[in-house]
């Protein structure tokens, strides 16, 4: 005979699998003859509500049920949180009964060791910047692609370019159609 813990994991890992395998469709049978039967307008509406639960039942409290009684059913059988997962009982569930390092919580930034050695970029010289300015009119972000550098470093030589007489503003895009402000276009002096 099955336990409570192993019948809660089971009836969860149904209702996630496919839920109507979960409906009693003897008991709505009966709920139906009940219903033809009955007489009594009150008696009608218990039956109808009654006969709606069975017919789509909450999945709800096999939720619950789960939660409850999963984490110990688990360390009995030696089934990990993986396994639960990978079954497809959401991460938030698995967290709910108890289970940690289950994917798709909040996670933490890289440490500055990780962030040093993984997805950093190289750094961009002020000189590599200047070499990259294009002929002809530009947008700050055009500059970053050709350069590689970050839109701070660009808008820094930028104006230092602008300040010295070696760049022109020409004012915003007029090209420009999507959303929020039309970005400023530069071109280099002749």
């Amino acid at each position: 005979m099955a336990s409570t813990q192993e019948t809660a994991v089971r009836n969860y890992l149904l209702s996630v699998r496919d839920p109507s395998a979960l409906r009693d469709d003897n008991a709505i049978a009966g709920l139906k003859a009940k219903l033809e039967q009955s007489n009594d307008e009150l008696e009608r509406l218990q039956l109808r509500q009654q006969l709606l639960d069975i017919e789509s039942p909450s999945l709800e409290r096999y939720e619950d049920a789960f939660v409850e009684h999963a984490k110990a059913w688990a360390e009995k059988t030696g089934i990990s949180g993986e396994a639960f997962a990978a079954e497809g009982v959401p991460a938030a569930v698995l967290r709910r009964a108890g289970f940690r390092g289950v994917g798709g919580g909040r996670r933490r930034g890289p440490t500055r060791r990780e962030s040093a050695r993984v997805g950093t970029r190289s750094r961009v010289s002020a000189d590599e910047v200047r070499a990259a300015i294009p002929t002809g009119t530009f947008t700050v972000k055009d500059l970053q692609e050709r350069s590689g550098a970050s839109a701070a470093v660009v808008r820094r030589i930028i104006q230092e370019e602008v300040d010295a007489g070696r760049l022109t503003v020409e004012g915003p895009d007029t090209g420009h159609s999507g959303p929020g402000r039309a970005p400023t276009v530069y071109r280099r002096g002749k």
